[in-house]
């Protein structure tokens, strides 16, 4: 649970950074796929030198770095198209669903047993990610909630995919390594979609930079948890959804009744998982 923990703080710092990013800087999402990533790969780039090179070059190695790739891509698109019209909290509801996909992978190859308890414990997980949801629905129409929950469901898909991934990775390589060829293939695939003099014209694009930098070490971090046990990935997000619902209340953002109320359903069943995986 320590990279979990340590993966949560960096997180909860950054997501706020990146809608920041999507919504100040008014980016496209050739752009912000842009800004993150070569800004992620540069404070990378600095960690090299006291952390070593190390990545084996074979086949297999190759073809999950562009699965990787193509997983982070996803999720900075869908995330840019959401963080125009959602807040950082919201979007992290969604990713409580990878804890029911993550739990159900790891009892298909074998690292977890059959829990009575957790099965159970999805239900008001899933409840509470209803209401949160249910909670637009007097503000939206029918047609930009429904393009909403494909986007998130886009963006859940993405996220799983890259933990899943990262966890296929030889031993052999450095997770610091992986995390900066994925940054550079990212920042080069976006490249021919953004034009370099427009990005330095943007007002606040130091600071988007800076924003980065708990990014990266969360990266880091989050690799880490993904190569130990991919459900111990699946649980960053759902717990870094407890901090930005914490940091929204103490901000008086407007949240409503119900979705206050799905989001401690939602936190409550994540803590209740933890608990029944621990026993």
């Amino acid at each position: 649970m320590f990279w979990v923990l340590l993966t949560v703080i960096c997180y909860s710092i950054s997501s706020l950074g990146d809608k920041y990013i999507s919504v100040n800087l008014k980016c496209t999402t050739g752009e912000f796929s842009f800004i993150v990533s070569i800004a992620t790969a540069f404070w990378i780039t600095l960690l090299i030198p006291f952390t070593g090179w190390q990545f084996e070059n074979t086949l297999a190695n190759g073809v999950i770095l562009l699965s990787l790739a193509g997983w982070k891509v996803l999720e900075f698109y869908t995330s840019a198209l959401l963080l125009k019209s959602v807040s950082a909290y919201e979007l992290k509801v969604w990713l409580g669903l990878n804890i029911i996909f993550s739990y159900l992978s790891n009892l298909i190859r074998g690292q977890d047993t059959v829990n009575l308890g957790v099965f159970i414990s999805c239900i008001p997980l899933l409840w509470g990610i209803y209401w949160i949801i249910k909670s637009r629905y007097k503000k939206e129409d029918k047609r930009s909630i429904k393009k909403m929950i494909i986007l998130s469901l886009f963006y859940i898909a993405a996220k799983f995919g890259y933990g899943l991934m990262l966890g296929m990775m030889s031993k052999g390589c450095k997770t610091i390594s992986v995390l900066w060829i994925v940054m550079v293939i990212v920042a080069l695939t976006q490249l021919p979609r953004v034009k370099l003099k427009e990005i330095m014209k943007k007002k606040g694009l130091f600071n988007a930079c800076i924003t980065r930098i708990p990014n990266a070490a969360g990266l880091l971090t989050e690799a880490m948890a993904a190569m130990e046990n991919v459900f111990l990935y699946a649980m960053i997000q759902p717990v870094q959804l407890a901090i930005l619902f914490i940091i929204a209340l103490l901000k008086r953002e407007e949240l409503g009744k119900i979705k206050i109320e799905g989001s401690m359903l939602s936190i409550l069943a994540v803590v209740l998982i933890t608990v029944f995986l621990k026993l």
